[in-house]
Parts: structure tokens; sequence; C-alpha cells
């Protein structure tokens, strides 16, 4: 059975990152996953899913990366303009957090 237990300070988003307790987790590699914060046995914080972890803190997915094409103002040999992906930074303002409360 998952343990699941009330933390000592609000979870919160900063940019691109997700701070939960002290800890921080730069969410930039999750994009477009799921991601869950648990805590292991000697009270340290995770987003691994290990078989060892008994609390789960919160969870939330994390918005997919946007990516648009930006001109680069050169044309190519055949007279196409030619573009770059540009990928939009992270952000984690409308996302919703799942925290999970302390179980009585």
């Amino acid at each position: 059975m998952i343990e699941k237990t009330k933390i000592d300070a609000p979870i919160q988003k900063r940019g691109t990152k997700l701070v939960v307790e002290k800890t921080e987790f730069d969410l930039s590699g999750y994009q477009g996953k799921k991601v869950t914060v648990f805590k292991d046995p000697d009270g340290s914080l995770t987003i691994e899913s290990k078989p060892i972890h008994q609390t789960t803190i919160c969870e939330l997915e994390v918005p997919a990366a946007v990516i648009t094409a930006e001109d680069t103002g050169q044309i190519d040999d055949m007279g196409t303009p030619v573009t770059r992906e540009v990928i939009a930074p992270l952000d984690l303002s409308k996302t919703v957090i799942r925290e999970f409360k302390e179980v009585a």
C-alpha cells in the first residue's frame, strides 16, 4: 500500500521547476509526461519510481513541448526559406498539481 503524507511546506512552481519542501526538480526533460514525487525511506524526495517507495507526495502532467518554426532569413538552393525549430520555454503556470493528503 502507498502511504500518503503531509509535507512541511507548500508545493510551488517556479519557471521550469517544481519545488517540494527544499527540493527543486527541473521538469524541462519531462515535457509531455506524468511526474510523481515520492519520499524515500530516508526522507529525501525523488521523481524516479523505485520499488522501495512507500510515500507519494504529489503528481502532475508536465505540458508537452511547444515547437514552432522560425524563419532564419536565409534561402536554400531550391529558393525555399530556411527555418529552424524553436522550443518554447516550459510553462508550468497552468499545470494542476495533485497533492496527496495525509492518511488518518
